[in-house]
């Protein structure tokens, strides 16, 4: 009888874990460190991460659309501040995928606008062949240390459409 239950047991298992037992998924996304250099500007009202699909060749690609990921607010004045898509999201959900334009975007104005010329770009994602560099997600992975550095006194070029 007891190795009945034993046996039985063991089948239920077997069954139970369906081929055996598998890591869980990991939620895509990635994390870093925003570092600011030099005075913050006065007229600055919000300062976020943005994550594009596609690059920001023109002002039309500054779009719903092509938005991927917004972050919440990065405090005023902060020397650094770290981040993480799955925790600092304001809309967007990352995706396993390849986009073209991660940066950290501010605006004089109170409220979020879509309009390219209420942003300016403090700093893009590169690397040391790429500006920008693209961003490749793949499946189940959560990438880190992707790290932005803003540096007001040698702000990065801006994409079309701005000011």
């Amino acid at each position: 009888m007891r190795k009945f239950l034993t046996i039985s047991i063991l089948i239920v298992v077997l069954v139970q874990c369906n081929g055996g037992i598998e890591p869980g998924l990991q939620q895509p996304g990635f994390n870093g460190t925003i570092t600011f250099i030099g005075n913050w500007p006065d007229s600055i009202k919000q300062t976020i991460i943005v994550l594009f699909k596609k690059p920001l060749l023109d002002s039309s690609d500054f779009s719903a659309e092509n938005l991927q990921y917004v972050s919440t607010q990065i405090p005023y004045g902060v020397k650094s501040f770290k981040y993480n898509t799955l925790e600092n999201s304001l809309f967007g959900k990352v995706e396993p995928g390849v986009y073209r334009y991660l940066a950290v975007a501010q605006s004089a104005k109170e409220t979020i606008s879509l309009k390219r010329k209420d942003w300016t770009i403090a700093g893009i994602y590169k690397t040391k062949t790429e500006t920008p560099a693209k961003l490749i997600i793949p499946e189940n992975s959560f990438l880190e240390n992707i790290d932005i550095i803003c540096d007001f006194n040698n702000p990065p070029p801006q994409p079309p459409g701005g000011k």
